[in-house]
This record gives structure tokens, C-alpha cells and sequence, in this order.
């Protein structure tokens, strides 16, 4: 099965490099955007809240959690935005990037000079589709943390991010930077959102005396009408929303959203445990 679904990414990888994309919708970016105006909106969660939904489900990560957290958030908001027209499971896909340095975080400065001790200098970043799909309200929220689990499992056993790297390399080896870089334009225009998530420290920190209250990151000069980043850090997790606001003028809202649907999530873990 690894095999399989192996080849079924690697193909739709490369078809979204070329020409398939998501279907349009109200939060869809393209080319171009990347220029336009943006805003920015902050959802907040409690890691404690997210260990709560995790437990719900055997073997389950906080990034499930995340991913289901966004699933269930798009869908309430399309539907606030668009109330006709749209199918049930409308696919928006992510792209999240994947570390697949083999000895990650900070290595000895020694070692690595040497060359030959195994450390290698930057990252290896490989990319990963990652699509949720829009479902008018469950009657158990978990249902979106069960489908997001499932699908995140098999996209961690196949060699997607992998392939997609090494596609990287040869592209960039062969044909120059302009050309790898079209490539992953192509890749991020043809796709509704970025994601990613950063383990930030677990205890408050202070620098010159002063106490830091959040760390909060996110990027920007993507086509993408959406991006976010989250970090955590002393037990809250804070999701930075960058929006072109002449796409999503209501980020605030957006980001209601999603701090509602862990919300529903924890509280049907809370019914089912009694």
C-alpha cells in the first residue's frame, strides 16, 4: 500500500506542478496575489485544549489536531462567505514543508567543519500536499480529526516529500534557479493555503529583564490568498493569519473560527469520556 499511494502523491505532485489546481473559491490566491495588500489576524489556542483532542483519538499528533482545527474552520467560514454553491468534500489543498534533515536541530560547529562526522550544513526541505476537505457541520466534530489523521498517516509513509526534494535538486542542478523557482510558484498557485507549525519554548522567557509574552512568525510574497504559521510557547499555541484582505477582508473572523472549532472539538471529547 505504501507503494501505491507512494505513486498516487508523486503523480498529483507533479500534475500540481504543471496545470491541475484547486477549484475556485471564495478564499482561493493565484498568481499575481503575492503583490496585493495584506492583513493579519491571530487565533489563539491553549496546548492544553489541543492534548485534549489529541488523546481522543489512538496515536494522535498535535499536528492532527492542527490540520483538523483548520479543516473544520475552512468549512465554517466558506459557509459564512458562500452559501450556495458549494459540494460537499470541495478539496482545498495545503503545502506544508517537510525537514527531512536526518540529524535535525543544532549540531556541534566541530563536527560539521569536519566533513566527515555525519552533519550536513542547512536543511533538507522537502514539500507536502496536504488537502482538507470543506463538510457542512458534523454532528460529532472529532469525524474531521479521524479523516485528517488517516490522511496525514499515509502521506508520512509514502516517499512524497522525499521525491519532491530530489525533484528540487535535479531541476535546480539542471536547468538553473529561474526554472526551480517557476516550478514552485506553479506548485503554490495551484493550491489554496501554507501551513506550518513550530515548537516554541515550553517556559516564559525574558530578554533584558523583559518578559516575552508571545513569539508569533509568518511569511509573506506568496500567491497565496492565506497563510499561517503557528508557534507555541508556555502552554498557548498563537496562529498567525496572513490574508490578502482584498480576497479575505475578515480575518478576525477567520481566525474565530478556528478557535471555535477546537472548541467544539475538546467539548465533544469532554461528552464522550462521560
Amino acid at each position: 500500500m505504501t507503494v501505491w499511494f507512494s505513486f498516487l502523491f508523486v503523480t498529483e505532485f507533479i500534475l500540481r506542478a504543471l496545470w491541475v489546481s484547486d477549484r475556485k473559491t471564495p478564499i482561493s490566491g493565484g498568481a499575481g496575489v503575492e503583490l496585493w495588500p495584506r492583513k493579519v489576524a491571530t487565533a489563539k489556542f491553549a496546548v492544553d485544549d489541543m492534548k485534549a483532542v489529541k488523546s481522543a483519538v489512538p496515536n494522535a499528533t498535535i499536528n492532527d489536531v492542527l490540520f483538523s482545527v483548520i479543516g473544520a474552520g475552512f468549512s465554517r467560514y466558506l459557509e459564512h462567505r458562500q452559501t450556495k454553491g458549494l459540494k460537499e468534500s470541495l478539496q482545498l489543498t495545503g503545502v506544508a514543508m517537510v525537514n527531512l534533515r536526518a540529524q535535525p536541530g543544532l549540531q556541534e560547529l566541530t563536527d560539521m567543519m569536519k566533513g566527515n562526522g555525519g552533519s550536513r550544513w542547512g536543511n533538507k526541505l522537502g514539500i507536502l500536499l496536504l488537502p482538507v476537505n470543506y463538510s457542512k457541520k458534523a454532528s460529532n466534530p472529532l469525524q474531521y480529526m479521524i479523516r485528517t489523521k488517516k490522511m496525514i498517516d499515509r502521506k508520512k509513509r509514502t516517499l512524497e516529500a522525499h521525491f519532491s526534494y530530489g525533484m528540487g535538486k535535479f531541476v535546480m542542478s539542471c536547468f538553473g534557479p529561474k526554472v526551480a523557482c517557476m516550478l514552485n510558484y506553479r506548485i503554490v498557485c495551484n493550491t489554496t493555503f501554507t501551513i506550518s507549525n513550530v515548537i516554541g519554548p515550553r517556559e516564559e522567557i525574558t530578554i533584558g529583564g523583559n518578559p516575552i509574552t508571545y513569539i508569533r512568525a509568518t511569511s509573506t510574497s506568496l500567491s497565496h490568498a492565506i497563510t499561517m504559521h503557528m508557534m507555541s510557547y508556555a502552554g498557548r499555541a498563537e496562529m498567525q493569519i496572513l490574508v490578502a484582505k482584498d480576497i479575505i477582508p475578515d480575518p478576525e473572523f477567520l481566525a474565530q473560527c478556528f478557535e471555535n472549532a477546537l472548541l467544539q472539538m475538546k467539548m465533544a471529547t469532554t461528552l464522550d469520556t462521560k
